[in-house]
């Protein structure tokens, strides 16, 4: 890391260094050399954390630990709750419970910030309540009245909230890069993590983003007479505040409170599955955090879906091997299974064991022998996925996890609202006319016609490619790349020792000009020459320990 950026976050530093260690996880950072990030790094590891701490289990000690470091890292764990792949069950489950509520933001700099962004809130509202309605780590909502009577929710990004977490990613990234080279022994790639973290952090500091998700969802489930998204008003959003239309209904994770009917949970749960196996099976693009919280029951009888700023992507090949996996496990087809497992997971069979990974699926394989299609849980079969992913040190790609995801919270909610809920039933047309669809006539053809196209093109371009190797060769220019693993560190390391050198010659002949402009001005009177003496020692010196500073950071990074 660069000096001026450690010097500039040493205070945020020790901060999250002592409240990691007071939550007890003192040996962790020990052990990954991370109490050499600040000077007086050892002095904090000699704080204990209280008793009570120290019975907690390891999974609620991290949870609360990220909950006192603040937003990013609440959002960190929520992120992180939805990867099976890097966490174990335990972890996943106790990050579910990262609380989020937090004390709202004082009316005037909230109204300073709209003003920032909307100039002269006149123009734009009759009236805003300066009481929010809810209030999180990252933006708190406020009721509005548009001009012309429109009621609608505003939902404003807490001010500084941007900095605070653009520090804190910068601080993660550092970090990460440190654990990756002190723990290689991770099941996972700790700076891809980070990587993939910040790029979910970009979209929640954009609330621009949420609002063309929600114009997606709209313009492609338009046709879904049971699925409704809010509308967004376009004129009062920017990026830090969000004008959407106020939603009155009933939220799903109040239902038992207002006494819904039998027939009514029912209807809800079929809108639902069916409007997200939908959104994954046939759009490709999909609510990712479809949980009760999120979603309200309308008087008129539609459901409408709130909070899309993760939303997920998944092209019709991914869609087609999750078909195949589902399909695979009610066949008790292990070959299907196999090749599906490979594809999702994006794995290099070089990479893993084919035999070990065949073994794992075909025992999960067992549990469903003779089972109907109806009686199997699609969490069952994503979650077995998962382990096996974490089993063999995968790390699945981002958007299946959050396919993944969003399917398992779907089957969750239609289990709760109704207990004869089953998702492979609903999924099951979709399902069968995927698979179907790949192996008809028309897709077989299609296949055969993009790969022909394919080799066509290559034999149309064979002959001009071959001419340019051949006449390359002839003129004695061709060339060949070889990637050789570690040249890159060979390199910097030479690089490094090559400008050590050029720095010390340099401070070797500062110090022997400044001697002799010393002598000089001792055997002359020339105060003047032994000055610039005096400051060429002062600048070597400066050199120097500068020099040393760097050495002792690079060694130990």
């Amino acid at each position: 890391m660069s000096m001026l950026q450690f010097v500039r976050h040493a205070g945020r530093y020790r901060e999250m260094l002592s409240v990691l260690v007071s939550f007890g996880f003192r040996e962790f950072f020990e052990d990954a050399k991370l109490d050499l990030l600040l000077e007086r790094g050892r002095r904090v590891f000699h704080h204990s954390s209280k008793d009570e701490i120290q019975r907690m289990g390891r999974p609620k000690r991290l949870r609360l630990a990220l909950e006192e470091l603040g937003p990013t890292f609440i959002k960190l764990g929520q992120v992180l709750s939805t990867r099976p792949d890097i966490l174990p069950p335990e972890y996943i489950e106790e990050f579910q419970h990262l609380q989020d509520d937090v004390p709202s933001v004082a009316w005037d700099k909230i109204k300073e910030q709209l003003i920032d962004d909307l100039g002269d809130l006149d123009e734009h509202f009759d009236s805003i309540d300066e009481v929010p309605m809810a209030a999180a780590s990252m933006a708190q909502a406020h009721r509005a009245v548009l001009k012309g009577g429109q009621s609608i929710v505003l939902k404003v990004l807490r001010p500084g909230i941007a900095k605070t977490v653009l520090m804190d990613l910068e601080i993660l990234h550092e970090v990460s890069v440190w654990v990756a080279k002190h723990k290689p022994d991770l099941p996972f790639d700790p700076v891809a993590v980070v990587d993939e973290f910040q790029q979910a952090m970009s979209y929640e500091l954009d609330l621009v983003h949420e609002a063309r998700n929600i114009e997606t969802f709209r313009r492609r489930l338009e046709d879904e007479p049971g699925t409704y998204f809010p509308e967004v008003y376009w004129d009062v959003t920017r990026s830090r505040v969000l004008g959407l239309e106020e939603i009155k209904g009933i939220q799903l994770s109040h239902w038992k409170e207002a006494g819904l009917s039998q027939e009514e949970r029912t209807k809800i749960v079929e809108i639902g599955s069916e409007s997200i196996l939908r959104q994954v099976l046939d759009i490709g693009f999909f609510h990712a955090d479809p949980h009760p919280g999120n979603m309200f029951w309308l008087p008129d009888g539609r459901l409408c879906f709130i909070d899309c700023g993760m939303a997920g992507r998944v092209d019709e090949e991914t869609v087609n091997e999750l078909a195949n996996l589902l399909y695979g496990v009610s066949c008790n087809d292990i070959d299907k299974v196999y090749e599906a497992f490979i594809s999702l997971g994006n794995v290099q069979e070089d990479t893993i064991s084919p035999r070990a990974v065949r073994r794992d699926l075909q025992d999960f394989l067992d549990q469903f022998t003779g089972v109907s299609f109806e009686k199997i849980q699609m969490s069952a079969v994503l979650q077995a996925f998962s382990d096996g992913l974490r089993k063999h040190h995968i790390q699945c790609p981002g958007d299946i996890i959050l396919m993944i995801k969003a399917l398992s919270t779907i089957e969750g909610v239609g289990e709760d609202l109704d207990p004869k809920f089953d998702l492979i039933g609903y999924a099951r047309p979709h399902l069968e006319a995927l698979v179907k669809r790949q192996y008809s006539r028309k897709a077989i053809f299609d296949r055969l016609k993009k790969s022909s196209m394919k080799y066509l093109k290559f034999i149309e371009h064979l002959p001009g490619r071959a001419s340019t190797v051949m006449e390359r060769f002839s003129r004695n220019q061709l060339k060949i790349g070889i990637d050789v693993g570690g040249l890159d560190r060979l390199t910097q390391s030479i690089h490094h020792a090559s400008r050590q050198i050029s720095y010390t010659v340099l401070i070797a002949s500062m110090i022997l000009a400044s001697s002799v402009l010393v002598l000089a001005s001792g055997r002359k009177g020339h105060s003047v020459l032994e000055w610039i003496g005096f400051i060429g020692f002062l600048a070597s010196f400066v050199l120097a320990f500068c020099i040393l500073l760097e050495n002792f950071l690079r060694r130990n990074r």
